[in-house]
């Protein structure tokens, strides 16, 4: 089967990342293009692998799992995989032919490597993909508390029952604090993304008042200081915090935005690089820090 027949190039001018190339452009990118036949019922990628290719779909469908029980649908035309390929983070889903599907398939090594693919065109490519990132993290900040409480826990959501008592011990506990530190520095490494506190893995709202701040306003301090003193004063400008009722209680709510730069968090003696790995927070071996940083923020 030919990449290059006049079918698959009119094809692959309706896809929505080479909607802004040129004709002389996307003959440039067609050159690094790959066709996959996949069976029904077979997997193209799972969840925690970190295979950095970006998918279109020629023919066939596809169903994505993610966390929590959702999924979703991919047929003609649609793309996927441009998490891993623009983040050179794990895979956040496992997906699933449900008939024969062809697939082509654009490398990372080839849409960075400027002697393969020139920079010109491969920005317009990046633009376009990180355009449908930002217009799924736009669907998740504006959606309501109540919403997200109701959709679970994913790539982009996490919950936290507590943000310094410890519901086991009774006690105030600086590992508690640490935790949601862990996921706001992996929101700011990663993609971003929405932090709930004073709700539980099991989509229950407890409030704040286990917390015993005082009022509102103190816990909202309580936890922009914690940032400012382990993160960093100058990531409080990708978080926007505010609390909400819901069902009778209090919820926290930090939304977060991807940062421009790494965004360390201290942690006794040490700092560390945590990330988002689909829908966990990871700490990053001090072997993938650099690659990680030249992918992810250069």
């Amino acid at each position: 089967m030919d990449i290059n027949s006049p079918k698959h190039i009119e094809f692959l001018k309706q896809v929505s990342i080479f909607k802004t190339l040129r004709g002389d452009e996307l003959s440039v990118v067609i050159k690094y293009l790959t066709l996959k036949e996949v069976g029904e019922n077979d997997f193209v990628f799972s969840r925690f692998e970190k295979e950095q290719a970006l998918y279109i779909v020629r023919y066939g469908k596809l169903n994505l799992d993610l966390a929590g029980g959702k999924s979703r649908m991919y047929g003609k035309g649609e793309v996927f995989g441009e998490i891993g390929l623009i983040n050179n983070n794990f895979r956040s889903g496992t997906i699933k032919t449900l008939e024969p599907t062809l697939l082509l398939c654009l490398n990372r090594n080839d849409l960075m490597n400027d002697r393969r693919i020139p920079a010109s065109i491969a920005m317009k490519i990046v633009v376009e993909l990180a355009n449908i990132i930002a217009t799924y993290l736009a669907t998740v900040e504006n959606t309501s508390t109540a919403r997200l409480i109701e959709q679970g826990e994913n790539d982009y959501v996490e919950f936290k029952s507590t943000l310094r008592y410890n519901l086991y011990t009774k006690k105030f506990d600086k590992e508690i604090e640490h935790a949601t530190l862990k996921t706001v520095a992996a929101f700011l490494n990663s993609a971003g993304g929405t932090l709930l506190i004073g709700v539980d893995d099991d989509k229950n709202v407890l409030g704040l008042d286990i917390d015993k701040f005082p009022d509102d306003d103190k816990t909202m301090l309580h936890f922009t200081k914690l940032v400012e003193d382990r993160i960093g004063m100058q990531y409080a400008g990708y978080l926007n915090s505010c609390v909400e009722g819901i069902n009778g209680g209090k919820v926290l709510r930090i939304d977060v935005k991807p940062s421009k730069t790494p965004a360390y968090l201290t942690h006794g003696n040490n700092e560390k690089l945590y990330v988002r790995s689909g829908p966990s927070t990871s700490q990053m071996k001090v072997s993938e820090i650099y690659d990680y940083i030249q992918s992810r923020f250069h």
